[in-house]
């Protein structure tokens, strides 16, 4: 008997041997295909995702320019008023140097120092004296 079987497996070996190798290739295609799917999927969703940061990044390059042009406007604006601040500071200044340094004798009921500090700033705001 092990003589006969011997015999039948000899001869339909190569034949299951090829038989499982052409369903274990099956199977693996078929793994193939599946984790193809899966990839397709997986790039559909990241390209739908790429759209949606790309149309949000165009979203924030707009508001950045809008808040680089306010932010230019506002340091132009900065800038004007500390120019500004810095030239009443210098006339401020001047007036009370002027009344530091003014003699005794312009020191009165209405101070003549005063008369001119009056007319100082009355020419600088542009009124006639």
């Amino acid at each position: 008997m092990p003589a006969l079987l011997a015999s039948y497996i000899t001869r339909f070996l190569p034949w299951l041997i090829g038989g499982l190798c052409v369903i274990g290739c099956l199977i693996y295609v078929w793994y193939l295909r599946d984790q193809l799917k899966t990839a397709q999927g997986d790039i559909a969703s990241a390209q739908s995702t790429i759209v949606q940061l790309s149309a949000i990044n165009q979203q924030n390059m707009a508001a950045l320019k809008v808040l680089r042009a306010e932010d230019a406007a506002w340091q132009a604006t900065l800038a004007t008023t500390l120019a500004s601040d810095s030239q009443i500071t210098r006339f401020t200044d001047g007036l009370l140097q002027t009344v530091a340094t003014a003699p005794s004798k312009d020191d009165a009921t209405v101070a003549p120092v005063l008369a001119n500090t009056l007319a100082s700033i009355a020419k600088t705001q542009g009124a006639p004296r």
